[in-house]
């Protein structure tokens, strides 16, 4: 499954909380499954931790890169909708998709992809 950046953005406001949410939940349920975020997610952590923090934060969870062939399934995806993605969206969009792992997240806007199978917490 692949975590998307509200999902860790939400966790980081959880575990700062204190007690269980949402977040923390899904993470317990799903424990035996293997789990993967974006490199582009690990980007916009970044703008509010430091290098440190986002290297501890996102340890445990596999690191889905950009490449070439990524790059252009992205490109291709968002010229076959009817509407344009947040350029983040789409690179998270089409990395679940591409890989064929369902999104972990609460961004309804995803929810039109098509292909992108999405997994509420």
């Amino acid at each position: 499954m692949l975590l998307d950046t509200t999902f860790f953005i939400d966790l980081a406001d959880e575990l700062q909380a204190g007690p269980t949410g949402p977040c923390r939940a899904f993470l317990e349920k799903h424990r035996h499954r293997e789990k993967f975020t974006s490199v582009v997610t690990l980007g916009a952590f970044a703008v509010g931790a430091t290098v440190a923090e986002t290297r501890r934060f996102f340890r445990g969870y596999g690191r889905l890169a950009l490449g070439r062939d990524l790059a252009i399934y992205a490109g291709r995806l968002q010229a076959g909708l009817p509407f344009v993605l947040r350029e983040n969206d789409l690179w998270i969009a089409a990395t679940g998709v591409y890989y064929g792992l369902p999104l972990v997240t609460r961004e309804r806007a995803l929810s039109r992809v098509p292909g992108l199978k999405m997994i509420g917490y």
